[in-house]
Order: structure tokens, then C-alpha cells, then sequence
């Protein structure tokens, strides 16, 4: 099917976009250090998992005994990163799940023609979410891939429901968002078939037990990390934030894909689910990563539809728009300025070396610096530890932190804001670090000295604030 102009200009466009994100997400992966805030607890909870030992308490493979170690996800994610490197390891296998989903994404819209199906695979590829995600040390990707396969294998002609169960089965197994994705297959499926919703049903359970026993194994510990832990406080007011975030960025492809309507009962599935998991972003702690979810199962209806597509002039028009101020309002990396976004912009993984010449033991904002120096976090989920702390809710780690820091047992803390101004700060800042916390830092320490990581013109330098025993 032959395209028109407006496609090509687009498919330029979505190509420089696409080239853009990969190169930046080749930048990182030579980084070999933290992009984003978390991916620290995550690569702590990766090289414990080499040892199965991701939940349990106390666990360590370094010299100090940690306090609070996150691992607020289900195994599957952790092993895989923790073959290796985790910094290099996990963001390669996001980074490869990544690049199957946008191939999935062409593989549908193929029969559009392969210049109509590969932009529209090359705009999802340079969209903001999947920007900021995809090579996120994070499990999102690899749940977002496997999710996509099971909707591939439950939309052919003769639906693959045990593979389409199994797939959706081993996502949970990554990130338990997936599960609602999952429940909302099994009805789907269930109103048609329900012989076909048993059989999917059963062997998505056999693929998370088969998962769990060959990683970590079903316990009380991996319940309170994966569930309880993760249970933050829900507000209308962050989703109303996240909402707006994804309609800049999404509002094109929702559009098409209601007045398209494809006709594809696996894709309204997903659709559904996918809005839900966009709800589940009034959660603390929630942000774009919310909506991946959405921005494929858009991207997969325009594929659905590409044939209708092609030959118009409206969407492509639109959608090169939408990735144009989508990308100048938030893109992630810290050498292309963007003009929101202060929670998702990426550090410089080279912001490791700041932290090397510190010596003794530290209790620091993004523990990530640590581990990528080879050096094990006391906790290495700050925002996490403050949120649990903050619910009143019973936990061992809670107490102990506050009493190490009264007792000074740091040699230093490293922040990436003046504790004596935080309440100046971004709120994320003060999501992170918890009030009980922060006076006890400053009746014990002080502050020594400030270091500056990446600095470039247009963009905030990147600085760390470092408090020594007073």
C-alpha cells in the first residue's frame, strides 16, 4: 500500500526521534550507572538475587549490613538483571524488550506496507514514555513485552490462549501491575469461551509457579515486599497530574483509536485494562511508567487500523505534532533540554564517581552511586523507606534507621537537596526524605561540602550535598 506525503515526513521525523532515544539509551548502558531514582534498589535486590536472597532481611554481599533493602518487585526481573552487571545486564534486557515491542507494534501494521508500519513502530519507539522506560534498570519493560506478546498471541484468528495465558503469567512475575491486564483477559476470554478462559487461566498459574520455584519460591517475605510494602496511599491528585502528562502525549492516538473503533476483541482488552493501570498511578511513587502500558495498546490499535490510515493526511500530521511538543515538553535526557518534567529527567550515570572517593560507610539519597562503585547500600530505597515510615505502619527498618543516623553511624549522608531547605524543595524531595529523618540528620551532622555532576548549558547542573558527623 503506498503511503502518502505526510506519511514520509513522518516517518523521517519518528526515525530521528527513534535514533535519538536508542543512542541515548546506548549512552547509558556505557554509562554503567543510575539513570533514574530506584534502579539503585533494583540492581542491590539483583545481586542478592544471585544468592536468592532479594528478600530476606539483612541479607548482604558487601561490608556492611543493610537496613532497608526494597525489592518492592516479583523475582523474575531481579534474576534476569542479576546475571550480570545489573547496570549493563538489566538495561540490555530492557532495552531487547523494548525493541520487541516496538516490533510487535510493526508486525501488526504490516499490512499497511512496511513504510506506514515501520513509522508507526518508530514513533512509539521515540514517544516520551518508552523515551524515559525503556532502558529504565526497572521491570516495566519486560512486563510491558510480555503483556504485548500475550495480546499478539489471544488477537489471532485461532487465539493462542495458553500462550497467551503463560506470557501474561510470567509478567506478573516481573511487575504485579500485569495482573490487572490479566483479570481483565480472563473475562474477555470467559464470555466467549470459558474452557479457553480455564485453560489460559491455568497455565498462567503454571508459569508463575514455575517462575517462583526456579527464583525465589512463594513466602511470607516476598508478600510483604511485592504487596504490603507497595501499598502507598492513593490521591485523585496525582492522578489528575498523570492524566494530564498522558493525554500531552497520547491525546492523538486515543482519538484515532475511537473514531476507528479496530475491530479486535484482544486489543479492547487491553485497552480497558491498560486505562486501569493508568489509574493505578494515584499512587505514591507513580509516574509515567503508568501509562506505558496505554502508549502500547494505542500503538498497536493505530497498527490495527494502518490500512485505513495510510492513505489520509490527518494522523500522521497529527501524531509528528504530538511527538514533536511531546518530546520538547519531557524528554528525559539530560543533554536535550526539555521544559517540564523535573522528576523524570535522567542523571548522568557517570555521577558514581562523586560518591568513589567518600569513604566508610554512607547513607545515600540514590544508592545507586553506591552500587555501581561495587559498595552495598544500608538502604537503598529512601523514598520507600519514608513513605512505609510515614503510614505509621509496624516495621523493624523503620526505628533502626532514624536510631543509626541519631547515633551517627554514617561517616557521611549524601542528599541531592539542602536538607535545611527542604521544605523549599520539590515534593518528591520531601517524599523521599522523611521529616522524623531529616532533624535527625541535622541535630547530628552537618553539611561539608557540595559536588556538581553534569553541567551543560540549558540544562540544571546535577549536585549532591554531603553532611558529615558534627
Amino acid at each position: 500500500m503506498r503511503a502518502s506525503r505526510s506519511w514520509w515526513v513522518y516517518a523521517v521525523v519518528a526515525a530521528a526521534f527513534a535514533a535519538l532515544t536508542v543512542g541515548h539509551w546506548l549512552w547509558a548502558l556505557a554509562g554503567d550507572g543510575p539513570l533514574l531514582y530506584g534502579e539503585g534498589a533494583v540492581a542491590h535486590a539483583a545481586i542478592l538475587a544471585r544468592d536468592h536472597l532479594e528478600y530476606t532481611f539483612t541479607a548482604r554481599y558487601g561490608d556492611v549490613t543493610p537496613i532497608f533493602t526494597a525489592a518492592n518487585y516479583p523475582p523474575l526481573y531481579f534474576h534476569l538483571a542479576g546475571i550480570g552487571d545489573p547496570f549493563i545486564t538489566g538495561r540490555a534486557v530492557s532495552i531487547l524488550a523494548s525493541l520487541c515491542v516496538a516490533g510487535a507494534i510493526v508486525w501488526r501494521a504490516r499490512a499497511a506496507g512496511g513504510a506506514v508500519a515501520a513509522t508507526i513502530g518508530l514513533a512509539w519507539l521515540g514517544s516520551v514514555p518508552v523515551m524515559q522506560w525503556g532502558a529504565a534498570l526497572k521491570p516495566d519493560a519486560v512486563a510491558l513485552a510480555l503483556t504485548v506478546g500475550a495480546v499478539l498471541a489471544l488477537g489471532r484468528d485461532r487465539p493462542m490462549h495458553s500462550l497467551s495465558g503463560a506470557l501474561i503469567g510470567m509478567a506478573a512475575m516481573a511487575k504485579p501491575t500485569a495482573l490487572l491486564p490479566a483479570a481483565v483477559f480472563f473475562i474477555f476470554v470467559a464470555r466467549r469461551d470459558p474452557i479457553a478462559a480455564l485453560r489460559a487461566l491455568g497455565a498462567g498459574v503454571a508459569a508463575s509457579v514455575v517462575v517462583a520455584l526456579v527464583t525465589e519460591g512463594p513466602s511470607k517475605a516476598l508478600y510483604v515486599h511485592v504487596f504490603d510494602w507497595n501499598a502507598l496511599p492513593w490521591r485523585i491528585e496525582l492522578l489528575a497530574g498523570l492524566v494530564v502528562v498522558a493525554v500531552l502525549v497520547l491525546a492523538v492516538p486515543a482519538a484515532t483509536l475511537v473514531a476507528t473503533r479496530p475491530v479486535d476483541p484482544a486489543l479492547t482488552a487491553y485497552g480497558i485494562a491498560a486505562v486501569g493501570v493508568l489509574f493505578l498511578g494515584g499512587r505514591e511513587g507513580a509516574t509515567i511508567n503508568y501509562f506505558l502500558d496505554l502508549s502500547a495498546a494505542l500503538a498497536l490499535g493505530a497498527a490495527a487500523v494502518a490500512t485505513r490510515l495510510a492513505s489520509g493526511r490527518a494522523y500522521p500530521i497529527a501524531s509528528l505534532t504530538q511527538l514533536v511538543i511531546g518530546a520538547a515538553l519531557l524528554n528525559p535526557f539530560p543533554s536535550v533540554p526539555s521544559l517540564l518534567q523535573p522528576t523524570g529527567k535522567w542523571s548522568d550515570p557517570s555521577r558514581a564517581t562523586l560518591v568513589r572517593d567518600l569513604p566508610g560507610i554512607l547513607l545515600v539519597e540514590d544508592s545507586g552511586l553506591l552500587v555501581a562503585n561495587g559498595r552495598e547500600p544500608v538502604v537503598d530505597d529512601l523514598f520507600l523507606w519514608s513513605r512505609i515510615y510515614a503510614t505509621g505502619r509496624s516495621f523493624l527498618e523503620g526505628g533502626r534507621l532514624v536510631a543509626a543516623v541519631r547515633a551517627g553511624t554514617f561517616d557521611a549522608i549524601v542528599s541531592e537537596v539542602e536538607l535545611e531547605h527542604i521544605d523549599a524543595g520539590p515534593g518528591y524531595e520531601r517524599q523521599r526524605w522523611n521529616a522524623d529523618l531529616v532533624a535527625a540528620v541535622l541535630e547530628r551532622y552537618q553539611m561539608l561540602t557540595r559536588r556538581y555532576g553534569l553541567c551543560q548549558p540549558l540544562v540544571r547542573c546535577q549536585q549532591l550535598y554531603v553532611y558529615t558527623r558534627r
